[in-house]
Order: C-alpha cells, then structure tokens, then sequence
C-alpha cells in the first residue's frame, strides 16, 4: 500500500513535470501561422544563450514597444541593413520543410501580429543589398527616422569591414536612431556567411558600450553547423544569405529574445545609462545624401543627368570620354555613392577636391552577379567649409563608364 501510494505521488510529479515542459515549449515556440515553421521549434535554451551572451544590455526601450503592442498601440517597427534584411534568400537544401519561405524581417513581423492580434504594425524595411553602415548612416535620416520608428534592427555585420570607417559609421548610426524624436528602441542582429566571416566583434563593442541589446545568428550558426545539427549547405545555398531555415532561425531567435523580455515583471527589466561621449568619434553625426540634382555643377563635362536607381533618384552618368564634372558642396567630410558595373564598362575615375588628388573612384565589379551600389569615403576636414570637387577618368581606365547615385556629406 505504502508503494503503491508512493508510485501514485511519482507519476503525480512526473506528469506535471511533463506538462509544465510543454508549456515551456509552448511559450517560447514562435508563432507558427500559415505554416512558418514545423512543428518542433529549431533553436534550442542552450544555443538561444547562446544567441545573446552579452550582460548588462538595456531592455526597457524593448519592454515599452511590447507593453504598447500588449495595449493595443499603433507601432512602427523598422530593418535597416542589406540584402539579408531587404529578403534575399538563398535556396537551401532543406527548405522543401517549409510550407512558407519568410525573410527574417516577415518572420518577426509575424511574430508580432500573431503575438498581439489587435496590434496596428506598421513594417519599414530598409534593407538594400551590398549596402554597408557607412551608406546606412547617411541614409538612415530618410530611409528609417522620418517613419517614427518605435522599433529598429540593425543588421550589417556581413556588409561591413573590421576598419575604423565601418566602427565609426556604425557607432553614428546607432547614436542617430538613440538620438531621435521617436526614441526607438535598437535591437543589433549580427548575422554572418557560413564560413564565418563577420564583423560581429566590432559591432558588438559598440553595443556593450551603449548597453544595446544584441541578438546572434552567427554564434548559433557556428555552433549549429559545428555540431552537424545543420550543414552549410541547408543554412544557405550561396555561403551569404540564409535559406529558408536560416531565415526562419533569425526569426526565431529574434521571436524568443522578445518573448524572453515581454515574460519579465516590470521590476526585473535591466536598465542602462546611455554615455555622452562617442568610443570612436563624431564623423557622420550630421551626414546626408545630396542627389545629384542638388548639387552646384559648374561643369558637366562628359556627364548627363539620368535616373538609374529607384532608391536614389537624380543620378549623372558618364559613358565615354574623359569625365571632368565640377562642382562646389559645403561639408565636413565628402563621399560618392556609385554603381559598380558587372558588365566590365565601370571604369576608375580620379577625385580632386580644391586642386588636389583625394581618392579613387572604381566602377568595375567584373563578373558580379548583379551591379551593385559601392560607396568611396574620400576627404575629411576638420570643420565644415566649401569646397570645389572634380571627378576625371583615371588614364588607362580599364572601362568608361561611371554612374554616380549621389554625394555623401557629413556637417
């Protein structure tokens, strides 16, 4: 009798214990409408601790757009970053388990419709392939602030470069969306190419300095691929953009980073203090886009204006001959936004400012599948002032042709 009773109180425990690992899994799956993901969920506690290892990040930014969702508030959540983020995917070799194949921007928008069924979202992507964070700084005015973001993710860590250009974009990038009217809480997503090329390390240090929370697909990417959970091959078809599984892995990870929050009392939420001072430098604080139809030209030479860009109307070409555009701009630090040509026409073309030799502009990106936005950064001055540039063909260009998107200015 006495077994018996104690048999009766074990299998007692046991199935709570089953029961409450159920709905543990219950409440951490992400949303699954419309058939997003098979039904058993792709990341694991462990690697979700993995996802995000840093410590003391800021979540009440975070906390407040999940409170106003749960409130039924109108929302803007916004993705500034590059292909990954516009939705390039790539053809995996598992993806014939999804019944829907959804980017990681898709995928956490629905988490948010499901999750708050009354939610009026508002979704900006501002994600443009072969774009970096020295672009995104000077576009991230226009292209993400004037919606009023309550929400940003950031994503460039496959664009970027481990160089002080990269970091100190990258840090004015984050200082302008902190800094905005709408005070949009930042969430920094690095994602990373199967060989695990990134600039995770670089980014990440920006984000423990102003507490930012974090979220890494590339630390379970590694571990994924480093325990045969998956291969490269079935996380991405090209090495560079997720497949449907990678996508639908980000989006978890970002679905169960959130819930992890919006499960939190009030009282538990950590909380940060935003530094005054920039870690690297205050280059791009007031940077911008000119379109080529703002600029004063006082020589077109072999340029003409056309629209080749959907993203950045205004554009001036030059297709043969020897280039010479002139014109005068007001600024701090000066840079082009060009097309680099796939085709072999792009050639290399000479920039002086005031008389004096600066960088080089190369059009050529042979063999690519695609053209391509490229982005030169090439004079800094100390204090913002006029300055006349000239842009020539370099002698021996291997092509002729420059297509220039814009001028890149910071005040």
């Amino acid at each position: 009798m006495k077994n018996s009773f104690f048999h009766i109180c074990y299998g007692f425990v046991l199935l709570t214990v089953l029961l409450a690992g159920i709905q543990v899994s219950a409440k951490f799956a992400p949303a699954r409408a419309g058939g997003l993901v098979p039904a058993e969920s792709l990341v694991t506690a462990r690697q979700m601790e993995l996802a995000s290892p840093w410590r003391e990040q800021d979540e009440q930014a975070l906390y407040t757009c999940l409170q106003r969702a749960r409130a039924r508030k109108k929302m803007t959540a916004a993705f500034i970053g590059g292909s990954i983020t516009k939705g390039k995917m790539a053809e995996g070799t598992k993806d014939g388990m999804f019944n829907e194949k959804l980017s990681y921007v898709e995928y956490f928008a629905r988490w948010w419709q499901d999750s708050f069924p009354q939610i009026d979202l508002d979704v900006v992507n501002a994600g443009i392939s072969a774009t970096d964070s020295y672009l995104g700084v000077h576009r991230v005015q226009k292209d993400v602030l004037d919606k009023n973001p309550d929400l940003v993710v950031v994503e460039f860590a496959v664009n970027d470069q481990d160089t002080d250009l990269h970091k100190q974009a990258y840090e004015n990038l984050v200082r302008k969306l902190l800094d905005a009217d709408s005070k949009p809480a930042v969430l920094l997503l690095f994602t990373s190419r199967v060989n695990g090329e990134n600039c995770q390390d670089a980014q990440a240090q920006i984000g423990e300095y102003y507490h930012l929370p974090m979220v890494s697909y590339a630390n379970v990417m590694n571990d994924m691929l480093r325990h045969g959970i998956y291969t490269a091959g079935q996380l991405s078809g090209d090495g560079v953009h997720p497949s449907a599984l990678g996508s639908a892995v980000i989006g978890e990870l970002l679905a169960r980073y959130m819930d992890g929050i919006f499960q939190k009392e009030a009282g538990s939420i950590q909380a940060g203090t935003r530094p005054s001072v920039y870690m690297t430098s205050r280059e791009y604080e007031h940077a911008g886009i000119l379109s080529c139809r703002e600029l004063d030209i006082n020589h077109m030479g072999t340029f003409r204006k056309v629209n080749k860009s959907r993203y950045f109307p205004g554009n001036l070409e030059s297709s043969n001959g020897s280039g010479g555009l002139e014109f005068t701009v007001a600024c701090k630090n000066l840079g082009f936004l060009y097309v680099r040509q796939k085709d072999g026409s792009g050639g290399q073309f000479d920039v002086y400012v005031d008389g004096s030799r600066v960088s080089e502009i190369n059009a050529d990106n042979y063999g690519a599948h695609n053209n391509q936005p490229g982005t030169v950064s090439c004079f800094f001055s100390e204090k913002k002032s006029r300055h006349t540039v000239r842009i020539v063909k370099k002698k021996g260009s291997a092509g002729d042709e420059l297509i220039l998107y814009g001028v890149l200015v910071s005040e």
